[in-house]
């Protein structure tokens, strides 16, 4: 269980039995000083609660959290009423009631500590709004080529919307490049992941969009050659500025690489070369080889003339060369009317079933080597993996305590105050008909025993 639960209970321990002097003397006596303690207690933590709902960055995060510093705000007037009432023993009280005092502030501290929190990435603070809260976020960040020194455009990063709602939690991320020429945009990534539904939109990854061509019609292998230390760039630079920056789970299970065309091989070459890195791949019509379209040119250029040396990048050559002890769940994906690139992601695919890969594979019908075979192509790979990591527990359904899914924070926290306010009064108005009820019944079983008494005095006396 967590700290708050062992807190709570403690000051409950710490407070219940002066509470319950202090109660009982006022039911002896009068009830007066005991309710206007207990009322005036619930009030500031009333306040309490509403003070963080207008201040607070993120009041929705306290949830329930918000009734505990109520109970805190009920317990501490308690326990210093009995201090106020007792004269023997004044110094152990005072212990008790000062324990109950820094416990309360513990509690409290503990209970609104979320309400605190700051949706914050990668030094970007994210606007926390009813339209983020729904839809994510999407930025552009540079990622430093600390050992490659490869020339990469910045990248775009999606910040899923699920994890805006708890910014405490980690989630999946995945690494995805695009087709060549072309941009490192979210466009159709964004696309994919709408086109899922709500539900599985707010249980989406960490999208990080890369540059691995280094200008929109360079067409640069990648692998390590003599355009670059691309290989260098995508498995090691772009995987350390994720683990630096996104709030990502470590879960090789987590991790994917995707792409699209030049992307699509790239993220092939890559999962299979570094197995130990990503646990999934999205290959949507990607090509069989590094320059598929010119090989003599690209071996001759990259490679130094070596035939060796280039085929050694072929993801199906590196697929039959070695074990892959870890499982790895692949997506290929491709139109079902592309003539040219079907057939290479259907190798691509078979090399990778033979390896021992858990493969799925699509052939888009009446598409090509386009738009829609990507964003159809995305759809599939996340939709499958998102169904699987809310089994395993990457991500999970967790919706705001009592809150519509596009509630601001403020709205959801007045919900919640409103919610505790309400408790407070209905829980105040059960105690008090117990206490009416419970002062008629001790009234009349005092008066039925003085009647009987008085009834059998005359028979004493005989």
């Amino acid at each position: 269980m967590s700290p708050l639960f062992w807190l709570a209970a403690a000051l409950v321990a710490a407070g219940v039995y002066p509470a319950f002097r202090f109660v009982r003397r006022a039911v002896r006596f009068r009830a007066t000083a005991t309710v206007i303690a207990v009322v005036a207690g619930q009030l500031i933590g009333v306040g309490l609660v509403l003070l963080g709902v207008l201040l607070l960055p993120r009041p929705d995060l306290a949830g329930p959290g918000w009734f505990i510093v109520v109970l805190a705000a009920t317990v501490l007037p308690l326990a210093i009423g009995d201090v106020i009432q007792s004269s023997r023993r004044r110094a152990v009280r005072i212990g008790v009631a000062s324990a109950a005092a820094v416990l309360t502030v513990a509690v409290a501290g503990i209970a609104a500590a979320p309400a605190f929190a700051e949706a914050t990435v990668a030094g970007h603070s994210i606007p926390v709004t009813g339209q983020t809260l729904a839809d994510g976020y999407e930025l552009a960040v540079h990622v430093p080529p600390t050992a490659s020194g490869f020339s990469a455009r910045d990248a775009h990063l999606f910040v899923p919307s699920g994890w805006l709602r708890d910014p405490g939690a980690t989630r999946p991320v995945v690494e995805m490049m695009m087709g060549q020429p072309g941009d490192p945009t979210l466009g159709a990534t964004l696309d994919a992941l709408h086109s899922l539904g709500d539900d599985r939109l707010a249980q989406a990854p960490f999208v990080l969009v890369v540059d691995q061509l280094g200008g929109q019609s360079k067409n640069p292998p990648c692998a390590d050659t003599s355009a670059g230390k691309l290989d260098t760039y995508l498995s090691q630079d772009v995987p350390a500025w994720i683990d630096a920056n996104l709030p990502v789970s470590r879960d090789r299970a987590d991790h994917v690489i995707a792409g699209f065309s030049h992307g699509g091989e790239c993220a092939a070459y890559l999962a299979a070369a570094h197995p130990e890195k990503w646990g999934a791949l999205i290959d949507v019509s990607g090509p069989d080889k590094p320059g598929e379209h010119l090989p003599v040119f690209t071996r001759d250029t990259f490679f130094g003339g070596s035939q060796v040396a280039y085929e050694k990048t072929w993801p199906a050559n590196i697929l039959a060369s070695r074990d892959y002890p870890q499982p790895t769940v692949a997506v290929f994906v491709a139109g079902a009317e592309d003539p040219k690139f079907r057939p290479q992601v259907e190798a691509t695919a078979t090399a990778a079933e033979q390896a021992g890969w858990a493969v799925t594979y699509w052939a888009v019908p009446g598409q090509g080597h386009s738009g829609p075979t990507l964003v159809r192509g995305l759809e599939t790979g996340y939709n499958k993996l998102i169904g699987s990591w809310l089994t395993s527990g990457a991500t999970s359904a967790s919706d705001r305590f009592l809150c519509a899914a596009g509630q601001t924070p403020s709205a959801c926290g007045l919900v919640q105050a409103a919610a505790v306010a309400g408790t407070v009064a209905l829980v105040d108005l059960i105690a008090l008909a117990l206490f009416l009820v419970t002062g008629l019944v001790l009234f009349f079983a005092r008066r039925g025993i003085l009647v009987a008494r008085h009834r059998a005095r005359p028979s004493l006396e005989d």
